[in-house]
C-alpha cells in the first residue's frame, strides 16, 4: 500500500535552535521523538532565504535560477511541475494548509491541490470576519499565527478524505515569523526574571528599522528576541504534536510518512541582521530536515549535504509517481527502498535583488546600495563562497569559523577561485529565461497579510 504523505514546513525555523540539532534548550520536544522514530538530516540547506523561493525549490526541485520564483519574478511558472500535481495523478488526495500569501494559489502554488486553505476569506468585503476571527481567539487564549485554525482545517478535512485512497497533506506553520508573541506557557521557560511584560512590549521586533539603523539593539535586546524566538519554537512543536494527535485520532498516522523541515532560518542580531532579509549566512540556510513514518529509517542522522529541492523526489519515488518533475531537477531521492541515499557533493543558494521601493520611501537616508544585490553561494559542507553581483565576495571556513565571521576571500585566493567554477559551471546547467511570466497578483487582504509579515511596508 502506497503511505500517506505529510509536509510540514515550520517558517523560519533555524536548525541550531532545535533541541534534536543539539540547542541547549529544550525547544522541540515533540520534534526530538519524531527524530528518534525516523532519520534527522543533519546537513540540510535551503537553496533560498525566504519563503517563496524556498517553497517552490520545495514542491518542483528545482532551484531559484530554474523555476523563477524569486524577489525578482514573484511567482511560479506552471512549466514547471509541481510535487502536487504529481501525486494528485497518481491518484493522491490533495491538500495544502499554509496561511501565508507567498505561498498560494495567488503565487502559482495551487495547482495540483484539490483543496487550499488559507485561512482568508475570499473577499476583502469579508475583513470584518477576519478581526473577529482574532479578537474570539485573543478572548479564548489563542494567540497564535494561525496554526490553531490550521489544525482544526486539517481535521475537517481528513473526516471527508476516502480512506482507500491515500493522501498528500501540505501544512505551513508561521508561528516563530515575526513578530515573536509566545503564549505565556511557552515563554517562561526560556525568560529571565528581569523580563517582565512591560519590557517585552517595550521590545523592538521592526527588523527594518534596525537594518536601516533607526532603532538601536543592544546585546540584552537580542537575548530577550532569542528568548521569545526560542519560545515560538516550542509552541510550533506544541501545534505539531496535535496534528499529529489529529492523525493518528483519524486512524491515518501509522501509514503516513511525515516529513518535517523549514523554508529558511532567522538572523537574531547575527552579522547586523534580524529577520531574514539580505543574506546567504548559514543563520538562513540551514534548516532541520525530519523524516519518519514507514519505510522510513528509524533512529538514523544522515550527515549528508542535503537540500529542500530533494523533498520532492524522495515523496515522489515513496508514492511510485516518479519521472513527472522539471528537466531542470538536481534534486536526489533521500530514501530509497527503506534505505537512505547519497548527498550532493556541493549545495546551493540564491538571494536575488530585493525589491526595495517601500523600503527606501520609509528610510530614504539609507545607503540601499549595501543591500540591493544578486547572491548565490555554494559550499561543500567545509567552505563556502558567497558570490555577490557587485563582487564584494566573501569566502569562508565553516570548519574553523562556523558562524562565518572571518571574511577569507582575500587570504584564500585558490579555494575560492575552486568554488567559482564550481558556482560557474551550476548555473550554466541551471539557468532559466522567466521573461513575460505571468506576476501574483494578491488581494487587499492577503496584502495586509504581508505587510504585517514585515515584506510590505
Amino acid at each position: 500500500m502506497r503511505p500517506n504523505l505529510l509536509v510540514v514546513v515550520l517558517d523560519c525555523t533555524r536548525a541550531d535552535h532545535l533541541s534534536c540539532y543539539g540547542y541547549g534548550r529544550e525547544t522541540s520536544p515533540f520534534l526530538d521523538s519524531l527524530a528518534g522514530r525516523g532519520t534527522r538530516f543533519a546537513n540540510m540547506v535551503s537553496s533560498a532565504p525566504w519563503t517563496l523561493p524556498s517553497h517552490a525549490s520545495l514542491f518542483t526541485a528545482t532551484y531559484s535560477a530554474s523555476h523563477g520564483a524569486t524577489d525578482e519574478h514573484r511567482y511560479l511558472s506552471a512549466r514547471f511541475p509541481t510535487l502536487a500535481e504529481l501525486l494528485a495523478a497518481a491518484g493522491y488526495e490533495t491538500a495544502a494548509f499554509c496561511a501565508n500569501p507567498w505561498v498560494s494559489p495567488e503565487t502559482g502554488f495551487g495547482r495540483g491541490f484539490s483543496h487550499f486553505f488559507t485561512n482568508r476569506p475570499r473577499h476583502f468585503a469579508a475583513r470584518p470576519v477576519v478581526v473577529a476571527r482574532k479578537a474570539f481567539d485573543l478572548l479564548r487564549g489563542r494567540r497564535d499565527s494561525g496554526s490553531f485554525r490550521t489544525n482544526r482545517a486539517v481535521a475537517r478535512w481528513l473526516g471527508h478524505v476516502d480512506p482507500a485512497r491515500p493522501f498528500f497533506a501540505f501544512v505551513h506553520y508561521n508561528e516563530t515569523h515575526l513578530k515573536f508573541h509566545p503564549p505565556a506557557a511557552f515563554r517562561r521557560p526560556f525568560l529571565e526574571p528581569s523580563d517582565s511584560r512591560s519590557r517585552i512590549r517595550g521590545l523592538n521586533q521592526d527588523c527594518n528599522a534596525f537594518i536601516a539603523g533607526e532603532v538601536e539593539m543592544t546585546e540584552d535586546d537580542f537575548r530577550l528576541l532569542t528568548a521569545l524566538y526560542d519560545g515560538e519554537l516550542r509552541f510550533a512543536d506544541s501545534r505539531l504534536r496535535e496534528l499529529s494527535a489529529v492523525l493518528d485520532e483519524a486512524g491515518r498516522l501509522e501509514d503516513t510518512v511525515v516529513v518535517v523541515t523549514a523554508d529558511h532560518g532567522e538572523n537574531l542580531g547575527e552579522h547586523g541582521l534580524m529577520s531574514h532579509k539580505f543574506c546567504v549566512y548559514e543563520t538562513l540556510l540551514r534548516v532541520p530536515l525530519i523524516i519518519a513514518g514507514p519505510g522510513v529509517p528509524a533512529g538514523k542522522v544522515s550527515s549528508e549535504l542535503v537540500q529542500n529541492i530533494d523533498i520532492a523526489p524522495t515523496l515522489a519515488g515513496m508514492a511510485g509517481a516518479s519521472g513527472g518533475l522539471s528537466p531542470f531537477s538536481k534534486g536526489l531521492p533521500l530514501i530509497e527502498g527503506g534505505r537512505l541515499g547519497s548527498g550532493h557533493p556541493y549545495v546551493f543558494a540564491e538571494r536575488y535583488r530585493p525589491n526595495l521601493s517601500a523600503f527606501k520611501r520609509r528610510f530614504p537616508g539609507f545607503d540601499a546600495t549595501l543591500v540591493d544585490v544578486r547572491k548565490r553561494s555554494v559550499s561543500d559542507g567545509r567552505s563556502k563562497l558567497i558570490w555577490h553581483s557587485d563582487s564584494r565576495h566573501e569566502y569562508y571556513d565553516l570548519v574553523e569559523d562556523p558562524a562565518e565571521t572571518e571574511n577569507l576571500y582575500g587570504e584564500r585566493p585558490a579555494g575560492a577561485g575552486r568554488l567559482a567554477q564550481v558556482l560557474d559551471q551550476w548555473l550554466a546547467e541551471v539557468h532559466g529565461d522567466h521573461e513575460g511570466e505571468a506576476q501574483a497578483d494578491f488581494d487587499e487582504l492577503a496584502r495586509r497579510q504581508l505587510q504585517g509579515l514585515g515584506y510590505i511596508d
